[in-house]
């Protein structure tokens, strides 16, 4: 079953990304095959791993509330994961070149055709072959949310959605706001790949115009760091408009209609990626008080789709600048 899963997955990615191609075997580094015992260990290490990681959630989410929801308890290690996902993209990619140049291969690259090229990409999209564990224990967290937001949307006899529509501006069909749920949900699922995406994409753009080992040192703790810095400050301003216990602020009715979606969308693409728009009365609060934001869940699709294009054309530009001859 896992196998025929694993094939149509790698169905879906051109023929360099699949583990099977050369280039993408000299990239991950394969050798021999692990054996079972092997693959239980890490196993047991990555749950061990998810253990501890709600552990320290519950032991954060208790501070506030005697009795947290799971949605509490699962936000802190989401956000922290998600972050880490986003450094280890942009680290693992920001010293390829120096990589091939260690290796004596990469000249030997650009003499041909398409090998750098198909270097860069393959590097960049092993990123995620790489943090399979860390994406993979993100994507159920964040399933778990979708499994409460959905328990939300049954309430009232399975009218709640109906309830929370009723009055906002503008007035929108239960079928409209279905759809924008449905974009809503749709980004939820995306955005961490498509964060680590761009992230490693960014990585791999400076390792391309960087020469010297010192300065793809210094380049990396830079990306580091603003990293860090951009997460922190959007959830800082997520705090003006969330409540750490769920909820909105009061100062968000307050708010002019531009301050307050500038917020929200911050918070929500740059911050902890949507996890607190995933609660029905908290997004019932914000269409309320916030005018158009019956619109955020398309809004944030559309978000994550420009920011995988963004992602996109780093890669292409830097396997397009890397074959250069002034490139080095």
């Amino acid at each position: 079953m896992l196998n025929m899963m694993s094939k149509f997955g790698y169905q879906q990615l051109p023929s360099w990304a699949h583990p099977q191609h050369p280039i993408m075997k000299n990239v991950m580094g394969h050798g021999r095959a692990q054996g079972w015992r092997v693959f239980v260990v890490r196993f047991l290490a990555w749950l061990l791993g998810m253990a501890i990681a709600v552990g320290l959630g519950y032991t954060i989410a208790s501070r506030n509330n005697q009795d947290p929801s799971v949605r509490e308890v699962l936000y802190w290690p989401l956000v922290a994961g998600q972050i880490l996902a986003m450094v280890l993209g942009v680290a693992l990619t920001a010293n390829v070149v120096a990589v091939e140049r260690q290796k004596q291969t990469w000249d030997s690259l650009k003499l041909s055709l398409t090998g750098v090229s198909l270097t860069l990409r393959a590097r960049w999209i092993s990123v995620y072959f790489r943090l399979w564990w860390l994406l993979a224990a993100i994507t159920i967290g964040r399933l778990v949310y979708i499994a409460y937001f959905l328990q939300d949307m049954a309430a009232f006899q399975g009218r709640a959605l109906d309830l929370y529509i009723s009055g906002i501006d503008p007035e929108i069909s239960l079928d409209g706001a279905v759809l924008l749920l449905t974009a809503l949900l749709t980004a939820f699922i995306l955005q961490p790949f498509i964060e680590v995406g761009l992230a490693a994409a960014i990585g791999v753009i400076v390792a391309v115009f960087t020469h010297t080992r010192s300065v793809v040192i210094l380049g990396l703790l830079l990306l580091i760091g603003l990293r860090l810095a951009i997460s922190i400050s959007a959830l800082v301003v997520g705090s003006t408009v969330f409540e750490a216990s769920g909820g909105v602020t009061l100062d968000l009715y307050q708010m002019d209609s531009a301050d307050a979606w500038y917020r929200l969308m911050l918070t929500s693409i740059e911050g902890d990626m949507g996890l607190k728009l995933l609660n029905l009365e908290t997004l019932g609060q914000i269409w309320a008080d916030v005018k158009n934001s019956v619109y955020i869940g398309g809004a944030v699709l559309v978000a994550v789709f420009v920011i995988g294009t963004i992602a996109d054309i780093l890669v292409r530009f830097s396997a397009w600048r890397a074959t250069k001859p002034t490139s080095f």
